[in-house]
């Protein structure tokens, strides 16, 4: 899985990177070090065939379905806080740059990078927004800033400016760019990932079931998680490490519990299955004590006792795979295990970032139009896959990556003002000083209070 040439990895990081989308989530690091998008498929990753040097056939083979249009000389430009002007040097990133150059061409435009610090970008934004002159026509920010921005009216719609039934971004594409009723953030992949790393060297000698074959077989859940973990307990080996709230976020998220109703905007820790999830999540520490403490590094600690042979589980992302690629046991990835309530597996995703349209923005629907003529939309899953191979050391953790794309289950509770809502609460279930009942009375009102005052 891992033979892949280094010209194949720069192509799929350049191609899917350039893809607008920045999905990376919780504890995934900013977009200018993120792992290339993704988008579920399930095509035989051949690679792509150069499109035919036709000018007739152009549009067709770049998957373009609009005419072109004469805007004059017009700069189009696109903002980031990382440079993303588009670089030849292999087959495929020459193939968008080429791309690149139709799209100018066709409708007589130049399109213009911008790059912008990420302290700066939000201020810069606004400032030029109330100013009525946009900085950029797109500009790539997070859910949660998106979420602050609809808050003022100060982005576009996309629902505004096309057709819905015609658009071609998935339902998945659209769901995780929505905020509200609308859709405000354009991204061409999904990149998303949560699930649990797994020692299979260690299962293997204890005699256990492979998680993954327990996944295919409908019974990788809580019960089946904790079994394996208190097995994997002696001495200084743990089942599982854990910062402690990523944890308990997955543990309410997989019995089909949110933290916020994004409906109604009720705080909903206090749910059946939220408690029922965070009793869980303290039994773990308490009762079973499975979960290595860690020395002080709440975040690097859990992965560093798994590169360590410390721990058989820990929760993680796929990007973290690269930086395993050498450790001195087998290892696979899984998804999370589904609660006592939950009808099928899910992947947690509590933000994600992507392109919006100032308002302000002259003829937004062409910059719309021009944003989707330049997405690689032929080719992207494909390439998708590759960078799967490439990352996965078996076909188990490949399916899983590819199977992780059609299971995201969305809740932006952190855009309301709650970011950091939890954490004591998560803290004092941890050290045993709080019930999973007494933090939850104690936190909601306040929470809630957070989101009342955040929404008015």
């Amino acid at each position: 899985m891992k033979k892949l040439k280094l010209t194949l990895l720069l192509s799929v990081l350049f191609m899917l990177v350039f893809g607008l989308a920045a999905c990376g989530g919780d504890d995934e690091p900013a977009a200018s070090d993120d792992k290339p998008g993704e988008v579920e498929t399930d095509d035989d990753n051949e690679t792509a065939d150069e499109p035919e040097d036709t000018e007739g056939d152009e549009a067709e083979d770049a998957g373009e379905k609009y005419e072109g249009v004469d805007l004059g000389g017009r700069v189009i430009r696109i903002a980031n806080h990382w440079d993303m002007t588009p670089t030849g040097g292999t087959e495929l990133s020459d193939q968008f740059v080429q791309r690149h150059a139709d799209i100018e061409e066709k409708y007589n435009i130049t399109i213009e990078y911008v790059e912008v610090t990420w302290d700066e970008k939000i201020p810069t934004l606004t400032n030029s927004i109330l100013a009525n002159e946009p900085f950029a026509d797109l500009v790539s920010i997070t859910s949660d800033q998106a979420s602050a921005l609809v808050q003022e009216e100060y982005l576009i719609p996309i629902n505004d400016l096309t057709d819905m039934n015609t658009i071609n971004l998935s339902d998945t594409l659209i769901d995780i760019g929505t905020i509200g009723e609308d859709l405000y953030m354009l991204t061409q992949v999904v990149n998303q990932s949560g699930g649990l790393f797994y020692n299979k060297t260690m299962f293997d000698q204890a005699g256990l079931d492979d998680p993954y074959d327990l996944y295919q077989a409908g019974e990788w859940t809580w019960d089946a998680m904790l079994e394996a973990a208190k097995e994997l307990t002696a001495g200084e080996q743990y089942g599982l490490g854990s910062d402690g709230h990523g944890l308990a976020r997955w543990l309410v998220f997989s019995n089909e519990a949110d933290i916020l109703n994004m409906e109604t905007f009720e705080v909903g820790i206090d749910s059946p299955e939220a408690l029922e999830a965070y009793e869980f999540f303290a039994s773990l520490y308490h009762e079973h004590n499975v979960i290595k403490p860690n020395d002080g590094d709440n975040y690097g600690d859990p992965k560093r006792f798994f590169n360590e042979g410390l721990v058989g589980m820990v929760d993680g992302y796929s990007w973290e795979m690269d930086g395993r690629s050498d450790l001195p046991f087998e290892w696979g990835y899984v998804m999370y295990p589904k609660g006592p309530n939950a009808s099928d597996h899910m992947v947690p995703v509590r933000g994600v970032e992507g392109m919006v349209i100032p308002v302000g923005v002259e003829d937004p629907e062409m910059v719309f139009q021009i944003w989707e003529d330049l997405q690689s939309w032929d080719i992207v899953e494909q390439e998708r896959n590759e960078w799967f191979e490439i990352i996965s050391p078996t076909m188990e953790t490949y399916d899983t990556l590819v199977a992780m794309q059609d299971s995201i289950r969305k809740n932006y509770y952190t855009a309301y003002d709650l970011e950091d809502a939890f954490y004591e609460m998560y803290d004092n279930i941890i050290a045993g000083t709080e019930s999973p009942a007494q933090a939850i009375s104690r936190v909601k009102p306040e929470a809630q209070a957070r989101v009342d005052a955040y929404l008015n």
